[in-house]
């Protein structure tokens, strides 16, 4: 491989590689079609993500899983540093078109001539502030800021990186958004540093109202996990809380 190819994994040319695993996994779970939205959320603070092709994998697997769960709506992506920025939102029909824009990078190149052509999140490097800090805690804010309204709940699958929260933000900000009808996935690299989502039972044992938010902690990394687990992981605890609210608010 020379500086400035994009690798991404072999079954992120298959975008719609899983859905016979999502639809399985669904009905395991009990989620209705066109019940729920799903959202992604990138960290846009690390460049080896987009360049091994884990992004590419994520965002493959988030339109598998909105094409499964709600058919006629888009999967809303945001990428995230300090601030949160929306980015284009795609179907599992024009993923493919999708991840070459947004979900790969190219290697950083050692000599300026061996840069490759950028694809738009390149181009759109600096208004992002990719690569620069993040903060999981204003994400959370923005997204929550701007979700749609109506019945439907939505399904953030936010995916992080080597998530470091030292401050109280991103615990306060799933405080502000617990009486949202939206449920926060988190997944991704296992090293949470000293984030909040490493100790979720003290955070819903200080707060129980807290309950619309769950850390994925499947046994092998996430493009690693295979399709029908990585869907039911994704989905039980998304039902068992829709569950837990409906019966609340009956």
């Amino acid at each position: 491989m020379t500086f400035g190819e994009v690798h991404t994994p072999k079954d992120g040319l298959n975008p719609r590689k899983g859905r016979i695993s999502a639809s399985a996994a669904a009905r395991f779970s009990g989620v209705r079609r066109n019940s729920i939205r799903v959202v992604l959320a990138l960290p846009g603070a690390h460049r080896h993500p987009f360049q091994d092709g884990t992004v590419a994998d994520m965002a493959r697997r988030a339109a598998v899983l909105g094409e499964v769960m709600s058919p006629t709506s888009d999967v809303g992506t945001w990428i995230y540093t300090s601030q949160a920025h929306r980015l284009p939102s795609f179907r599992l029909s024009d993923a493919a078109g999708w991840i070459a824009d947004w979900g790969v990078l190219p290697r950083a190149p050692l000599l300026s001539r061996d840069a490759a052509p950028g694809n738009l999140l390149t181009q759109h490097a600096e208004r992002y502030a990719l690569f620069d800090a993040e903060d999981p805690g204003e994400a959370v804010k923005e997204i929550a800021q701007n979700l749609p309204e109506g019945d439907a709940p939505t399904l953030v699958l936010f995916f992080f990186w080597g998530l470091h929260s030292k401050s109280p933000a991103l615990a306060d900000q799933l405080d502000t958004a617990s009486g949202h009808n939206v449920f926060w996935q988190f997944l991704g690299d296992p090293g949470l540093g000293s984030s909040v989502l490493g100790d979720l039972d003290s955070l819903r044992a200080e707060a129980p109202h807290i309950r619309n938010v769950s850390l994925y902690r499947g046994w092998d990394s996430i493009e690693e996990t295979p399709e029908y687990l990585f869907y039911r992981g994704v989905l039980k605890p998304f039902t068992h809380w829709r569950k837990k609210r409906a019966a609340r608010e009956s």
